[in-house]
């Protein structure tokens, strides 16, 4: 994975940036020492392109993100190679210092990090943020939570997505990981909604299929005869 990266900013950064890359790493693998780790994980914004952008079409995984983020996330593959306590020590110790994008980055790797019973907090954590970017960091795209998030968080996710608008299809995991408590939070939520005057997200109702009770089946019901197409789109789906 490391090489995949760092082969997609050969073709998409300037030269001298990947060189102080590979030789950064190069020289870490060959002793890590964590100071200077510290420095090049945030030193990356000396040597790549702020506006730097991978095509959205470049590749499955990392197509649209930032070079400082495919930097720093290649830079946490070499961190995943170390020992558990220098690996979680360091981890936290970047985490409790970073700016937006180095969050970004962080919780970006999750997915390819060691010991996610170490970091999984961290993640959790970092759900509270307002930030838009970096709930979907962890959010939108990244295995992690699926994985490794129990069902009180997971649920905490899906429904701070819907609540703040966010694409629920690009939540990994999400047709594996419905359950009874979600279905029934997503019911309250639309109940509170439609006494506002305001909708819910036809996505929200396929974590409701096969959890329907006599409530849920009158929602269902509700949204089968909605004026908004996907709405009826969404209950017919269920």
């Amino acid at each position: 994975m490391r090489e995949k990266i760092l082969n997609l900013l050969s073709e998409n950064a300037s030269p001298d940036a990947v060189a102080w890359l590979r030789e950064t790493i190069s020289s870490q693998e060959a002793a890590f020492e964590k100071r200077p780790f510290y420095y090049a994980f945030s030193g990356v914004s000396r040597h790549f392109d702020k506006a730097g952008r991978l095509p959205a079409d470049a590749d499955e995984v990392f197509g649209g993100w930032d070079q400082y983020r495919l930097a720093r996330v290649a830079l946490l593959l070499l961190l995943a190679q170390q020992g558990k306590e220098v690996f979680v020590e360091t981890f936290h110790a970047i985490l409790n210092t970073a700016d937006l994008r180095e969050q970004v980055a962080l919780f970006s790797a999750l997915p390819w990090l060691p010991h996610p019973e170490d970091i999984r907090e961290a993640a959790v954590d970092g759900l509270r943020s307002n930030i838009v970017d970096i709930y979907d960091s962890i959010a939108l795209d990244n295995a992690f939570p699926a994985r490794h998030f129990s069902d009180d968080a997971w649920n905490q996710m899906v429904l701070k997505a819907i609540f703040i608008t966010r694409p629920l299809h690009r939540i990994a995991g999400i047709a594996d990981r419905k359950n009874q408590r979600l279905a029934e939070a997503i019911s309250d939520l639309a109940h509170e909604r439609w006494a506002a005057g305001r909708t819910i997200t036809p996505e929200a109702w396929q974590n409701c299929e096969g959890f329907i009770n006599e409530r849920l089946a009158d929602d269902i019901t509700r949204i089968s005869e909605s004026e908004i197409p996907d709405d009826r789109a969404a209950a017919a789906l269920v």
